[in-house]
């Protein structure tokens, strides 16, 4: 059983343990199949969950992660109570309260004041204060915490209210555990059914109604389905049901009829109609695309396929990544949007509880979506919330991996030989033996070919002909010292992979602010603002589109870091202005910054440097660094361990 958040955490945290020397990135991601994304937020992840307990972990730049025992007393014993106690582990306010929700919801009878001290190991006092926040929490739903006189604590109110807040408040939707298999949580909550069994029965039926191509949406359903029938093996049936229930295409509901007769069978167990409702309520919200609309109906399919089509318009526009050729993309963007389209005319609005975790790990594509999408909506009289848009926004930065992927392929590569195709061959078995590894030679063309040929595919030409007036990257080579000249085109590769800017010269002195006097927010941006706009950075109006942006949905990425920029690429140069606050500035909701990043990206520039957006992500995981740019006013520092990032 896991310990921390999820399993691979604690496997992590062995392996971290048992090494005497770095591990390096590459280690982690090839013992757990997962990406380098993965593990640097599990990474972070493990060290929130370190921070009380004496240790943490940081990673060495070029070596690899280690842990950090910064008490040894207080880590030995948190150890050993991990390995020794199946009792959940409460360190912080937040678990103690999620722990007391879990009992209210799972418990038969009602518990008295006594059973939850002892369990919550709190005093009386602390206890109360719990239980005001999760009469608070809880209100939303109609659902009140009442205590009983010489019965206890009980929660009281509307069966379905409390699936809801059961689905909503205690099933944590990450990106990783959720996905894969059934949470801790899950295990503990549905603890009283055959949890595989039922994944089983599901899989078989939901098959060939072609669920299976979203982790996340067939994970919902079944977690739903599994809530259901763990409730009723209690004896908490829904008795009614008062949500509009639409009806299923032919094949979905022939299936869904015998899935019913199925899951009584190997359950024991009656569904009720309402109950039958719920299953298909849920199924409907997480697969519209079963759901059979009104013949008049507007068909969405048309309707997706236009709205895809001015999204990937809009986002080649806005950055000049160009994704309207990419057929898996639009493929899965289709049909997502058919799906949006078809919950919009039920009514039904369907929640992403992945939000602020795609808004933190994926915050490039995030913002690629939200304003295209604000303003596609209006057009088509459809409103995209903002968990509608980090759903999509899943898809683009998929596209944006692929794309990152791209940049380490082969350079595509024409060789030009004017000496016929014997040559030519001999020149390009020559190339090949030492750069196969590096380029692909595409076509070994004469002059007057290439003349014809389309050169929109093609990185750079190597030419034994003189070709001064060629436009493209091209090194030449003298046929007279043949073998001399191939041995510079290892030089010319490095110096293309290096043509475009580093991300870190997007970084300036002259940008830099450690400890300005500003109280607020907005003070901070107009500071930051008015030095761009000096040096002939940004126009006038940049300053009024930043303060837009933040409007529409905070920037900060958590409560250490906060990205701000303008509603569009409007800089005249790229440029990032970094302000270091010691105190950390207030950033609204009660978050508290330390690290301001302005982003002044030109729309020439902004797929190249693309590559700032996962240094920060890295650099929020460093805490070693952070503290020495918190402490030291050199610019010098601040790039120094910038530079460290992966």
């Amino acid at each position: 059983m896991s310990k921390l958040m999820y399993q691979r955490l604690d496997d992590i945290l062995d392996i971290l343990i048992k090494q005497s020397y770095p591990v390096a990135m590459t280690e982690l991601t090839n013992a757990f199949s997962v990406s380098d994304r993965t593990i640097r937020t599990d990474i972070t992840n493990l060290n929130d969950a370190l921070k009380n307990v004496g240790a943490s972990v940081s990673l060495l730049r070029g070596e690899g992660y280690v842990l950090n025992i910064l008490n040894e007393k207080t880590f030995t014993s948190w150890r050993n109570d991990s390995i020794t106690s199946s009792m959940p582990t409460l360190t912080s306010l937040q678990e103690r309260q999620t722990f007391l929700l879990y009992l209210l919801f799972k418990e038969a009878a009602p518990l008295s004041l006594e059973d939850f001290l002892e369990r919550l190991f709190v005093s009386k006092n602390t206890f109360y204060s719990y239980l005001k926040s999760l009469r608070t929490l809880l209100a939303p739903y109609g659902l009140k915490i009442i205590n009983r006189p010489n019965i206890g604590f009980e929660l009281v109110g509307n069966e379905l209210a409390k699936r809801q807040a059961i689905s909503d408040l205690l099933i944590v939707k990450d990106l990783q555990e959720y996905l894969v298999g059934f949470t801790e949580t899950e295990l503990s909550l549905f603890d009283n059914i055959n949890l595989e069994l039922l994944k089983k029965i599901q899989l078989a039926y939901f098959e060939p109604l072609g669920l299976l191509d979203s982790d996340y949406y067939h994970k919902n359903i079944l977690s739903h389905f599994a809530l259901a029938l763990s409730r009723i093996t209690d004896g908490k049936r829904l008795t009614d049901f008062p949500v509009e229930v639409f009806t299923l295409k032919k094949e979905a509901n022939v299936l869904m009829e015998r899935f019913f007769t199925e899951i009584e069978d190997a359950f024991q167990v009656i569904l009720s109609n309402e109950e039958k409702e719920y299953f298909i309520y849920h199924l409907s919200i997480n697969a519209p695309r079963l759901v059979e609309m009104e013949q008049n109906s507007n068909p969405s399919n048309p309707a997706a396929k236009e709205i895809v089509s001015e999204l990937l318009q809009a986002i080649k526009n806005a950055s000049n990544f160009d994704w309207r050729t990419d057929k898996l993309l639009i493929q899965d963007l289709t049909s997502h949007i058919e799906g949006f389209i078809n919950a919009n005319l039920m009514d039904a609005s369907r929640r992403n509880p992945l939000l602020e975790t795609i808004k933190k790990s994926f915050p490039l594509a995030y913002d690629l979506c939200l304003m295209p999408l604000k303003n596609i909506g209006l057009e088509h009289g459809l409103t995209f919330s903002e968990d509608e848009v980090g759903y999509i926004s899943l898809h683009i930065a998929g596209a944006i991996e692929r794309s990152a992927y791209n940049k380490y392929r082969k350079q595509r590569v024409i060789l030009i030989c004017g000496t016929g195709r014997a040559m030519s061959r001999i020149i390009e078995a020559k190339i090949n033996k030492h750069y196969q590894e590096k380029i692909e030679i595409l076509h070994r063309l004469s002059f007057i070919e290439v003349q014809q040929h389309d050169l929109s595919e093609v990185d750079f030409v190597i030419t034994t002909v003189p070709l001064e007036q060629l436009k493209m990257p091209h090194i030449y080579i003298n046929m007279r010292q043949l073998d001399k000249d191939i041995n510079k085109v290892g030089a010319f590769i490095e110096k293309m992979a290096l043509k475009t800017a580093t991300v870190f010269d997007l970084f300036h002195e002259t940008c830099f602010f450690h400890s300005p006097n500003v109280q607020t927010k907005e003070a901070l941006l107009k500071m930051m603002t008015q030095v761009l706009e000096s040096q002939g950075i940004v126009s006038h109006d940049f300053y009024e589109s930043v303060c837009r942006r933040e409007t529409i949905s905070q920037t900060n990425i958590n409560q250490t870091l906060a990205i701000p920029h303008p509603m569009s690429l409007k800089a005249q140069q790229s440029r990032v202005a970094v302000a270091i606050l010691p105190s950390g500035i207030d950033w609204g909701n009660g978050e508290n910054v330390h690290f301001v990043f302005l982003f002044a990206i030109k729309k020439e520039d902004y797929e190249e440097t693309g590559d700032i957006y996962s240094i920060l992500l890295d650099f929020i995981h460093q805490k070693e660094s952070q503290k020495k740019i918190l402490h030291s006013n050199k610019y010098a520092t601040f790039i120094e361990e910038m530079k460290k990032m992966n």
